[in-house]
């Protein structure tokens, strides 16, 4: 809806066609429709490494200063998490202000970056989903290794007379279902945030190539 109504604006303005226009004009026109989809996206990435940070930080103080210090383990594992996200997020920020360059040869260039920004955002779908059964099975091992044979002390121990859903297999199988939820969300996720507005930006390079 949002590209029909650009793409109306542009057809109606009173300005001589592509193909009379300089190359300075396309440019400039160019940048201009772009630069709105990308600060969109920067936007959407600050916002998402709010929230991560907000997540996050609870969890690795609590890990820290409960349970008597002994669990600091899992905390470590968020922290390392978080500083590859917060690279991760560095490296695609520094792609999209790429994308907004005004001195640079924006048609061929942000046909480049998009193709790389796609990739980022793969690269991520797949992190994030994998993240959370590497996350339990880790965090699994710490607490058994931190509290050996303690009964109550973990759901994960196989215990004699313990019910049937404290048995680690159950909670492996259980995984399963919970990964592939996962990745279907991220996707959507992603989408949201990233997808729709790269495809914006392949449609408004299609129209200039056809102009």
């Amino acid at each position: 809806m949002e590209l029909d109504s650009l793409k109306y604006a542009w057809r109606t303005l009173e300005a001589p066609p592509a193909s009379d226009r300089s190359p300075d004009e396309i440019h400039a026109l160019l940048q201009r429709r772009s630069g709105g989809i990308v600060t969109r996206m920067r936007r959407n990435l600050t916002g998402e490494l709010i929230l991560i940070a907000a997540t996050y930080t609870p969890a690795i103080l609590f890990y820290f200063l409960d349970f008597e210090g002994k669990l600091s383990g899992i905390a470590w594992l968020f922290i390392l998490l978080l500083v590859v996200l917060a690279v991760y997020f560095y490296r695609k920020n520094q792609l999209l202000r790429a994308m907004q360059c005004t001195g640079c040869s924006l048609y061929s260039n942000l046909t480049q970056q998009i193709n790389t920004l796609k990739k980022y955002i793969k690269f991520y779908v797949w992190t994030g989903t994998l993240m959370i059964p590497v996350m339990f099975i880790l965090s699994w091992l710490i607490i058994r290794q931190k509290f050996p044979a303690t009964p109550g002390a973990d759901l994960f121990y196989e215990l004699s007379g313990t019910p049937w859903w404290q048995h680690p297999l159950v909670w492996a199988v259980f995984l399963i279902p919970v990964t592939v939820g996962i990745y279907f969300a991220n996707q959507w996720y992603v989408h949201r945030l990233y997808g729709r507005h790269i495809r914006k930006l392949q449609d408004l390079l299609r129209e200039m190539d056809e102009e």
